[in-house]
């Protein structure tokens, strides 16, 4: 079962978490078909938005996060909530299926954008932005975190697969300073995180609480309560219905009077959901 464990360092200066996403990421690659290399890609980019929404508390909070970098995959779109429940697509996940040692910037790009949308509930969502720096996934989210919230972060991600291309794990390790935390103690903990060039082989063979342990053990630390990804969508008819009823009556009829139905399909998870007359009569019946 996946699981993002946490623990704070030195009495509130830092904190450093650890994630095992492999059942996550498969659920993802079984939903569309990814191919290696965009598994690979998509797979380090779930794991930063696990982390992202790990610490959100309500349920009404959400995260959206697009990564737009011009790179064989095209668009990437992730979701998450609270508890690190997340989802996602890529506009072509069967990208450099020929390929499977493709590098991460070939699949994402390196000439585009970085979009975070943190929606708290809210007047007016969080809205952060930062340019992609070399689509290796890592050094772009560090730039974003440390350009748009000020959090000049760590962060190592891996994904391995066995020799037949099927993924044994995904996963990462995230650093990031607390307020007041000293230069010096930064330094030395983003030093740690770069020797985990191996981490796909670590995620498969450690648990996360046991990377912490291993490299983090011999500072002060406290645990935290362990949080469980998880890919969940929450699509449904009746928010499909809602969709269709933005439509307005009469453009919902003409959609149907011209294909006999209304098709929509979930890009997160590849459910369709269709809509004959009477059901469009129906949604409307109810205003």
């Amino acid at each position: 079962m996946d699981i993002l464990n946490r623990s704070i360092l030195f009495g509130g200066k830092a904190i450093v978490s650890a994630l095992d996403i492999t059942e996550t990421a498969q659920a993802a690659r079984d939903i569309h078909g990814f191919s290696v290399a965009a598994c690979r890609a998509f797979s380090k980019a779930l794991t930063i938005a696990a982390f992202m929404s790990a610490g959100f508390k309500d349920l009404g909070n959400k995260l959206t996060v697009i990564i737009d970098g011009n790179g064989e995959g095209g668009k990437m779109v992730l979701a998450g909530r609270e508890g690190a429940k997340v989802r996602g697509y890529m506009e072509r996940p069967h990208c450099l299926d020929g390929k499977p040692d493709a590098a991460v910037s070939e699949v994402i790009g390196t000439e585009g954008t970085i979009a975070v949308i943190k929606d708290f509930g809210l007047k007016e969502p969080y809205n952060g932005y930062s340019r992609i720096v070399n689509g290796s996934i890592d050094m772009d989210f560090a730039y974003y975190f440390t350009q748009s919230e000020q959090l000049p972060s760590a962060i190592a991600t891996g994904v391995k697969f066995d020799d037949r291309g099927a993924l044994v794990a995904a996963g990462g390790v995230i650093v990031q300073p607390m307020p007041g935390c000293d230069d010096n103690v930064l330094v030395m903990l983003e030093d740690i995180v770069r020797d985990f060039a191996d981490i796909d082989e670590r995620i498969a063979k450690y648990t996360p609480q046991e990377i912490i342990e291993d490299r983090f053990g011999h500072f002060p630390k406290s645990d935290l309560e362990p949080v469980r990804p998880a890919y969940v969508c929450e699509c449904s008819r009746e928010r499909t219905g809602d969709a269709i009823r933005l439509l307005g009556r009469a453009q919902a009829e003409e959609i149907v009077g011209e294909f006999g139905k209304i098709e929509v399909g979930c890009d997160f998870c590849g459910k369709k959901y269709v809509f004959d007359g009477d059901d469009v009569e129906a949604l409307f019946a109810k205003e």
